[in-house]
């Protein structure tokens, strides 16, 4: 078997592996894979504090995994990084 991962890649791939590597985060994505969503509704969802929920996607963002905008007094979030539904896909097949 030929090695085609540079270290590089290898290395971009650990990065958003460590990030999702929260249950909570994962639960985030899995929510957003259906759309923009402001984080109050993220919130709710994963049914956090408002200050945990935006530690959560502050890191999901700061790592380019979300992107945000701003519309008036609320933020969307929504899913920057097509890979992500890769690993949603990944993770629903994983076994107990």
């Amino acid at each position: 078997m030929e090695n085609n991962l540079s270290l590089n890649k290898i290395s971009a791939a650990a990065k958003t592996l460590k990030v999702l590597s929260h249950p909570v985060r994962l639960k985030v994505v899995e929510f957003l894979e259906s759309g923009e969503k402001n984080v109050g509704s993220i919130r709710d969802y994963i049914n956090l504090e408002q200050a945990v929920t935006s530690q959560h996607l502050k890191l999901m963002y700061m790592n380019g995994l979300l992107k945000k905008r701003r519309d008036g007094n609320f933020i969307y979030y929504s899913i920057n990084n097509d890979i992500l539904k890769g690993i949603l896909t990944c993770v629903r097949d994983c076994k107990n």
